[in-house]
């Protein structure tokens, strides 16, 4: 050692000595900050419960979206659009209102379908579709061509215990006895042609019968009032996305193409086209843009969902039902990218739900749902960009007789006074029909109205 401290000198090595001292005091901070670095220092703030730290690819890999960091306060029951204090305020005690329209060709232009909340689409007899509009957040000064109830869209009101506007409806001996479904199941009932409603229905002179019977929400819900049916309501919600959330990873679909019949006909094919813009999909039937006829908007859905469930053909007049309880496939389609999974209902009163095909629920953009519910004669496909969708048939008016008239479609076929209420699915009427099969829905053969009260549009 003296030998080295010679050779080096003392003054370099002491330098020396204290370089080295000072790199393992470093080396042993870093080791002491690292070995802390699970609990932050009391002046670091941590993201509060509910809150998001910085967004990472990883934290949005799962198929349902994390919370919001300011969650939303008040929200459409139906569509999720967020809504102030006071428009929450102003309808938090009302119901659902469900109206029944027509979708023939001489039921378009429609009137009221672009302010409806949710809107379901289903083939019926005659090889036509109908449509239910539903109504919470937002109003419809006009709803027209105002048609008769059919099974499956009874039961959607079922589900979600609205108030339920139509003109007549199917009276059946058979699980298509929609009129004695109404009764039986306690739907709060606004038909055309019972005593009350009946006042709050019109024909619009514009237009021929049975395509001219009109109504509105404030209407309706004036003459609900007036029938001591009152909210608020009792369904459960979707879920829906908080703003600030990114949309988790599913397949491009810009473009939707649904065929009812599986046989392209203009009449019986749909398409939607993502708007990015605008944050809907854009829908087209009979061969062009579907347009309100008061608003010329084209209408635009959040999210578009395609379910899927056997149907029968239940009676000689066509009546079709579907199986509407238990699990089928779905794909719901939002923000311009499709989800595949499945639909599920355990019960009549239950809500429909959809989920991932990992089993989780999805949630859907805040904003309007049409729901395309077809049956497995019909398809459908959706394609990466809207530019990929096949070119819509030429619409051209189907041939004489391809929409046979519903022996509850009314002869009248030009503008009449309101309807009167000679006859109506009153409570007490009775009649006598076969039984139902076990396991059914149909309504028991002693609710079943008589067939006189069919006349209605």
């Amino acid at each position: 050692m003296p030998e080295l401290v010679a050779r080096i000198g003392r003054a370099r090595l002491m330098g020396l000595a204290a370089v080295i001292a000072a790199a393992v005091l470093t080396l042993v901070v870093l080791v002491l900050s690292l070995g802390a670095g699970d609990d932050p220092a009391p002046d670091q703030a941590s993201p509060a419960q509910g809150q998001l730290a910085s967004p990472t690819k990883q934290q949005f890999s799962t198929a349902t979206p994390e919370a919001s960091p300011t969650p939303i306060k008040h929200a459409g029951i139906l569509d999720g659009v967020a809504m102030s204090d006071q428009e929450w305020a102003e309808r938090k005690d009302l119901l659902p209102l469900a109206v029944m329209v027509d979708n023939t060709t001489g039921a378009y232009p429609h009137t009221g379908l672009d302010t409806a909340d949710l809107v379901y689409e289903a083939l019926v007899e005659g090889g036509i579709t109908r449509l239910m509009a539903v109504y919470w957040r937002l109003e419809a000064a006009k709803i027209l061509p105002v048609r008769s109830a059919r099974t499956p869209f009874v039961i959607w009101a079922s589900e979600l215990g609205a108030l339920y506007g139509h003109a007549g409806g199917a009276v059946t001996e058979n699980d298509a006895n929609a009129m004695g479904q109404i009764y039986e199941w306690e739907i709060l009932d606004l038909n055309a042609f019972s005593t009350i409603p009946s006042n709050y229905y019109y024909r619009d002179a514009e237009r021929y019968g049975p395509y001219d019977l009109a109504t509105s929400t404030d209407d309706l819900r004036e003459a609900a009032d007036r029938m001591g049916f009152s909210g608020p309501s009792a369904v459960e919600s979707w879920k829906f996305r908080d703003p600030g959330t990114l949309l988790p990873s599913g397949k491009p679909a810009g473009g939707i193409a649904v065929d009812f019949s599986g046989r392209l006909y203009a009449w019986q094919y749909i398409q939607w086209k993502w708007d990015a813009g605008a944050n809907r999909y854009l829908r087209f039937q009979f061969g062009g843009p579907h347009v309100d006829a008061v608003s010329g908007e084209q209408l635009a859905f959040a999210s578009v969902i395609v379910m899927q469930a056997p149907s029968q053909v239940v009676d000689d007049d066509g009546h079709l039902i579907y199986d509407q309880l238990g699990t089928g496939p779905a794909t719901v389609f939002t923000g311009g990218q499709a989800f595949e999974g499945t639909w599920k209902k355990q019960k009549r009163e239950s809500r429909t739900r959809f989920y991932t095909l990992a089993g989780e629920e999805i949630v859907f953009e805040r904003g309007p749902v049409f729901v395309e519910f077809i049956s497995s004669q019909s398809t459908f496909a959706y394609f990466a960009a809207a530019g990929d969708l096949p070119t819509m048939p030429a619409y051209e008016p189907p041939p004489p007789g391809s929409f046979p008239v519903p022996e509850d479609a009314g002869p009248s076929p030009s503008p009449s006074p309101v309807p009167t209420p000679t006859a109506s699915a009153s409570p007490g009427t009775t009649a006598t029909a076969a039984p139902s099969p076990a396991g059914t829905l149909s309504p028991s053969a002693t609710a079943q109205p008589p067939k006189s009260a069919t006349p209605g549009p």
